[in-house]
C-alpha cells in the first residue's frame, strides 16, 4: 500500500509531535518540514527542512503546526497551492466558526479539502461531548480541566529546603471539595516526609485540602501530565436521568498529533471544502483498516 506524505508546517512543540507520530504510523511517511529561518532545525529530523512548501516533493497534505493566529493565512497559501490540510488552532464559538467559513471558502474554490479544529480541544474532546450530547440531549455538559497550575503556591513550595523545584495544582474532583496537589523534585539528601509535612502546614496551603507527591521530573510532568474530567448529565425528571462521565490524563500535544494524523488519513475520501471532525463519519477517521477496527468494536 502506498504511504501517504505529508509535510509539516512548523516545528514547535506540535510539530516535533506530528514527526514521531508519522514516524510511528505504518500508512504514512514525513515528505519534509517547512520552518521560518529564524526556527533553529532540528538536528533528529532526516528529512528535507526548507522555508516553503513548493520546494518539497510529492506532499499529499500538510499539517499545520504553527501559533493560531497564523493558522488562517498559512491554510490559505498552502490551499492556493492545492495541497489538502489539517489544522488544530484552539478556537471556540464564533472565532472557530469563522475560521472554518473563511477556509471553506478558499477550499472550494481551489478545490481542495481541509479539516479544521482537529486536535485535543477542539478535536477529540468535541467528539466526546458530541457523543454524550446525543445520548442525553436535554442536559448540561461540565468540562473540568485538570493541573491548573498556581505559580504562587508553585514558588512558594520551592522555597522550603529540599525542594529543587515544584509545581502546584488545583483540581475539584466531582461533587467534592477543591483539593491542592503539589507536585515537588527533591534534592537528593532531601526527607520527602519532613517536605511534604512543612509543605501541608504552610499557613499559605491550609485553606484547601493539600495533597504531596514527589516526582523525578517537574519538566517532564509539566510536558506530558494533561488531564480532564468530562461529565453530561440528563435533564432532572426524564426518564433513566442518564449520566456519562470521562476521565483522562494524556500528553495533550502528543494527542493533538496524533488526532491530526488520524483526520490527514480520511482527506482522500473527502470532497473540497472545509470539515470539522463532527462532519466526518468514524469510519472515515479509521481509515483504511477500517473493516478491522468495525468487526473488534461493534
Amino acid at each position: 500500500m502506498k504511504k501517504m506524505r505529508l509535510a509539516i508546517i512548523g516545528l514547535g512543540r506540535l510539530g516535533r509531535k506530528c514527526v514521531e507520530a508519522i514516524s510511528a504510523d505504518q500508512t504514512t511517511a514525513l515528505a519534509g518540514i517547512v520552518q521560518r529561518t529564524d526556527e533553529s532545525p532540528d538536528p533528529g529530523v532526516d528529512v528535507p527542512v526548507v522555508t516553503h512548501i513548493s520546494e518539497l516533493k510529492n506532499v499529499d497534505a500538510a499539517l499545520i503546526c504553527v501559533p493560531p493566529d497564523a493558522v488562517l493565512g498559512v491554510a490559505q497559501g498552502l490551499l492556493q497551492s492545492r495541497i489538502p490540510i489539517v489544522e488544530c488552532a484552539r478556537l471556540h464559538g464564533e472565532p472557530f466558526f469563522r475560521n472554518k467559513s473563511e477556509i471553506h471558502r478558499v477550499a472550494l474554490h481551489h478545490k481542495v479539502p481541509a479539516i479544521v479544529g482537529a486536535g485535543c480541544d477542539p478535536g477529540v474532546l468535541s467528539l466526546f461531548r458530541g457523543y454524550f450530547a446525543m445520548l442525553a440531549p436535554h442536559g448540561h455538559t461540565e468540562t473540568t480541566l485538570h493541573a491548573g497550575a498556581s505559580l504562587h503556591h508553585s514558588l512558594a513550595a520551592e522555597g522550603i529546603k529540599g525542594v529543587r523545584k515544584a509545581l502546584a495544582t488545583e483540581l475539584k474532583p466531582i461533587g467534592g471539595i477543591v483539593q491542592r496537589y503539589v507536585y515537588v523534585e527533591l534534592e537528593a539528601s532531601a526527607d520527602a516526609a519532613e517536605v511534604e509535612r512543612i509543605i501541608v502546614n504552610d499557613p499559605l496551603f491550609l485553606d484547601e485540602q493539600t495533597l504531596v507527591f514527589p516526582v523525578p521530573s517537574i519538566d517532564t510532568l509539566e510536558e506530558t501530565n494533561r488531564g480532564v474530567v468530562l461529565e453530561r448529565h440528563g435533564k432532572p425528571g426524564e426518564a433513566g436521568h442518564a449520566s456519562f462521565l470521562l476521565e483522562a490524563r494524556f500528553d495533550e500535544t502528543g494527542l493533538a498529533a496524533r488526532m491530526m494524523l488520524v483526520a490527514a488519513q480520511s482527506l482522500a475520501t473527502l470532497h473540497a471544502g472545509a470539515y470539522s471532525l463532527s462532519d466526518l463519519p468514524l469510519s472515515a477517521l479509521w481509515g483504511q483498516p477500517g473493516a478491522v477496527e468495525e468487526k473488534e468494536w461493534m
